[in-house]
């Protein structure tokens, strides 16, 4: 016994030895990152553009000089004019200005061959509005007098002069689109929006995300909205205004904040 103790101290410090060269007995063990690791939130910016919902008018065709109708001879006008955009046409409206007439008959206005004033027009200035569904990008403005009829002496005359006038409700939206993972879909805990930007005009800023209406009112905005609206994947947020209203955005964000 006395022999196999030095033998077995010697034994032991081999091994603890071998151990500190080969790292066999002080392992170190770290926490591995998740492969899917989620910052504590996110801002996702939208920035420099415009949205508007404005009016504006177009003088769009001019005729005018004399018309008659007799029964010797026929006088009438026609010009062709244009429509710029068709369907964001708001009004339309001749603006007649009568010099003199003997009113023997009345004054027939075609627009495409519809008839959209049949009347006597009184000496001075009317404004006369007709249906905007008429309308087209090229259009025909026609202007006759009926018959003087009996009165085979003279023809009916009116002397004139007409423009065409077109009201636009000019609206423009601006659109983004954005990526949720799903591990970002299914880990929010607060959502916000916000704006900065100038106004012009009374009208509101509406804000839809997916569809669905987070924000409606003036700019600086900073407003938390329900999460549920965002989901997985592609996301949309709409930016538009009331009428008469422009906004000119510097910086929108959707802020997220996960937990």
């Amino acid at each position: 016994m006395p022999h196999f103790l030095p033998v077995l101290i010697i034994a032991v410090i081999c091994f603890v030895g071998l151990l500190l060269v080969f790292g066999g007995g002080f392992v170190s063990t770290q926490p591995e990152k998740p492969s899917h690791y989620l910052p504590s939130d996110r801002t996702i910016e939208f920035s420099n553009f415009e949205v508007y919902y404005t009016s504006s008018e177009e003088k769009a065709g001019y005729v005018g000089g004399q018309i008659s109708n007799g029964v010797f001879a026929v006088e009438r006008k026609r010009i062709g004019f244009q429509v710029t955009i068709p369907e964001e046409v708001s009004e339309a409206f001749i603006d007649l200005k009568v010099w003199n007439s003997n009113y023997y008959g009345k004054m027939v206005i075609w627009v495409n061959g519809k008839d959209v004033y049949v009347d006597y027009p009184p000496v001075g200035e009317k404004l006369i509005g007709f249906d905007k569904s008429v309308l087209e990008k090229d259009n025909i403005l026609e202007i006759e007098a009926e018959s003087s009829g009996w009165r085979i002496w003279a023809p009916t005359v009116y002397n004139f002069d007409s423009d065409v006038l077109i009201n636009y409700l000019g609206k423009k939206t601006k659109s983004f689109t954005f990526e949720l993972s799903d591990l970002e879909a299914q880990n929010i805990n607060k959502a916000r929006v916000t704006v900065f930007g100038d106004r012009e005009g009374t009208g509101n800023l509406d804000i839809l995300i997916n569809g669905v209406k987070v924000y409606s009112g003036i700019t600086t905005a900073y407003k938390d909205f329900s999460a549920s609206v965002l989901r997985a994947g592609n996301n949309t947020i709409d930016f538009s205004t009331e009428p008469y209203t422009k906004y000119d955005i510097s910086s929108a964000q959707v802020i997220l904040i996960f937990g």
